[in-house]
């Protein structure tokens, strides 16, 4: 009976493991985007933009890759990140009304961190993406939960069967 719970508790934990994850990722992301917004801004201009399609046999995913050049305090720098936590999804519309704009842009505002300038986006605040990631992960460490809860309620004995077996 050790063994089974031993092998049980490594087993859950690898799924524990992987939804803490998640949600750490999420949780940071939700917060980078935040603080992003309360950074100051400089003008940039766009200097590769993309919008990718990734198939797979399920579904196709599309997602904007862009790279943007900028300039801090008379030192150049280059981005590439759209937005904190944003990921490629199957809704092609939203992510093709991103490459539009950006494709019509003469200028792109470039949120730039004060402490470490190399570290930018162009948009900032709870995106799909960080939404898909939160609840993704409670939704899956809420399964771990009452997994663990079934398997901890149902590894005792059932005494009940015994005690009302009724013999003579």
């Amino acid at each position: 009976m050790k063994s089974a719970i031993g092998c049980f508790v490594a087993f859950i934990s690898v799924f524990y493991i992987i939804g803490f994850a998640i949600l750490g990722s999420a949780i940071r992301s939700t917060w980078r985007s935040t603080v992003a917004a309360h950074w100051p801004t400089t003008q940039g201009s766009v200097t590769d933009l993309d919008l990718k399609e990734h198939p797979d046999s399920d579904a196709t995913t599309y997602g904007v890759h862009v790279r943007y050049a900028y300039t801090v305090d008379g030192v150049a720098h280059e981005g590439s990140r759209l937005a904190f936590g944003y990921g490629a999804s199957s809704g092609r519309r939203q992510h093709d009304e991103i490459y539009q704009k950006l494709k019509r842009a003469k200028t792109v505002s470039v949120r730039y961190n004060p402490a470490n300038p190399k570290m930018s986006c162009l948009s900032y605040g709870m995106n799909n993406s960080i939404w898909f990631k939160l609840i993704f992960s409670m939704i899956w460490l809420g399964f771990c939960v009452g997994f663990t809860w079934i398997m901890w309620l149902f590894s005792g004995s059932d005494d009940v069967l015994l005690k009302n077996l009724l013999v003579q």
